[in-house]
């Protein structure tokens, strides 16, 4: 019951975030501009419905007409804005990343869309990433890519290392494997064959934390540190247990930040990044880059007997995660379309 109120008040926002008016005024039926919803045609989530009334939002505050569509036709000579996510596609446990750059590459035949393929080539997609950082000098782990179980086990492998998911996201499909033995339990005990092309292999970082940096354009929009608790290695997505934390932005590597991110190609994304040790005195790892995020509000909660995973749950605080999500999404979304 407390989630479908939490949906619906997100909802609620959602909808008083618009101008209805402009928006009577301003859509038109043969609209340039198409408004291409994603959450109708997957799974029901709430970010996929607040990064389309950002699009809608995004037209309004600028004063362009647009149409909406429920699904794609045959549009020809429009400029399509769309939610790419692996809800939306078929194939939600294998490569939906090739699914979603297909999709986009047939309407860029005869239209332009938001997102485009070539900012998806990177989303969720381990292995283009990884050759656009190699190619361009982009400082990340050792990684090493196999195409079968075999070429794997008969390398040469120092342990420890990390096995990653080709198609994931969430720090989902990233197993820590301490030998050769675990390697073969891992294989054999999961469906990671059966659900990914490649074994993605990467060397460990001895790190307790990452920070998440956002950047549209040239400038950083957001930033956050995760942070592990314990005294042991896991993932640093806070499903795992890390916390939150928005202080210390690392100002020596500001600019080191932006150049890196302009190798990419990309107009907007997020980058984490991590140093040996914990140590920002050395330079820095570049993890992954994605142009499709999921965006975690800033919030003082000093003082407060409760950590940054229990405000996002919580339903009736003065300032709840949803309302400061939807405005942050909405002010990303502005300053991305802006751009292109």
């Amino acid at each position: 019951m407390v989630r479908y109120i939490r949906v619906f008040l997100h909802i609620v926002d959602l909808i008083s975030r618009i101008n209805w008016f402009k928006f009577i005024k301003l859509i038109k039926l043969n609209s340039a501009n198409v408004i291409l919803l994603s959450f109708p045609r997957g799974k029901f989530g709430t970010e996929l419905i607040s990064w389309d009334f950002s699009y809608i939002n995004y037209h309004i505050s600028t004063n362009k007409n647009f149409c909406i569509a429920l699904k794609y036709k045959d549009f020809y000579n429009k400029n399509i804005y769309w939610s790419p996510s692996k809800y939306v596609t078929k194939n939600r446990n294998g490569n939906y990343s090739k699914e979603l750059v297909d999709f986009a590459k047939q309407v860029e035949i005869n239209n332009n869309i938001f997102p485009s393929s070539k900012e998806l080539n990177f989303l969720e997609n381990k292995c283009y990433m990884h050759d656009v950082f190699l190619k361009n000098k982009i400082r990340t782990p050792k990684t090493k890519i196999y195409s079968s179980k075999e070429k794997f086990l008969n390398d040469k492998i120092d342990y420890p290392i990390l096995i990653k998911g080709e198609h994931s996201s969430g720090s989902k499909d990233v197993t820590r494997i301490n030998s050769e033995s675990d390697a073969l339990i891992f294989f054999n005990n999961t469906k990671y064959l059966e659900t990914f092309e490649n074994i993605i292999v990467q060397d460990l970082i001895n790190m307790r934390k990452d920070i998440r940096i956002t950047i549209v354009g040239n400038e950083v929009v957001l930033y956050y540190w995760r942070i592990n608790p314990s005294d042991s290695w896991m993932p640093t997505s806070s499903d795992y247990g890390s916390f939150i934390s928005f202080e210390n932005y690392p100002k020596k590597w500001h600019q080191h930040f932006l150049e890196t991110f302009k190798k990419t190609g990309l107009i907007k994304g997020a980058f984490d990044v991590c140093w040996q040790n914990d140590d920002l005195d050395t330079e820095p790892y570049y993890l992954e880059v994605s142009p499709r995020f999921s965006p975690n509000p800033s919030i003082d909660l000093k003082n407060k007997n409760y950590n940054y995973k229990t405000w996002k749950k919580m339903i009736f605080h003065k300032t709840p995660y949803y309302k400061l999500k939807n405005k942050l999404i909405f002010d990303i979304s502005i300053n991305y379309l802006k751009q292109i």
